[in-house]
């Protein structure tokens, strides 16, 4: 007897859930393209506080779009979310942003950032449908701030 998974489908008929393959732990968010996001995501490598993260999610926040959010289908496959979050290297001096993080709208994480400053993040996504990752602009004038999620990543280990 062969039995078949099926994915369910999402309101607009597509499933895009990262859902892991059976041998799979773990998932860069940078290998998954997001359901939505507010002002872009860039993927890929960023330098933060001197370190690079190869598997990068960077976000860009300023005066003129202060809020960035991007959010992710994680089809209730994952358990933690873990990452190094700061500014990247490449933005302006005094910069500082407000990273978040939600998992199904509950708020998991937040802290204020400075350029310079870097911290490594584990949270428990406990199995959510959605992950919310978000920055806030807290600077004065219009410059870019690269809010980055160094090697983020999703594991299926608690």
């Amino acid at each position: 007897m062969t039995v078949t998974e099926t994915a369910t489908p999402t309101a607009d008929n597509t499933s895009t859930s990262p859902a892991p393959p059976s041998a799979a732990t773990s998932l860069y968010l940078s290998d998954v393209d997001p359901l939505t996001s507010t002002q872009g995501v860039d993927t890929g490598s960023a330098e933060v506080n001197g370190h690079g993260h190869p598997r990068s999610v960077t976000l860009t926040a300023s005066a003129g779009g202060p809020v960035n959010e991007v959010e992710y289908n994680l089809g209730r496959h994952w358990k933690n979310f873990t990452a190094t979050i700061g500014l990247r290297d490449d933005s302006p001096t005094r910069s500082k942003l407000t990273f978040q993080v939600s998992a199904d709208e509950k708020q998991l994480f937040s802290r204020s950032v400075s350029l310079g400053e870097d911290y490594k993040i584990d949270l428990d996504v406990g199995e959510a449908l959605r992950l919310k990752l978000t920055i806030t602009y807290a600077d004065q004038d219009s410059n870019y701030v690269y809010g980055t999620w160094g090697d983020a990543k999703l594991t299926v280990e608690s």
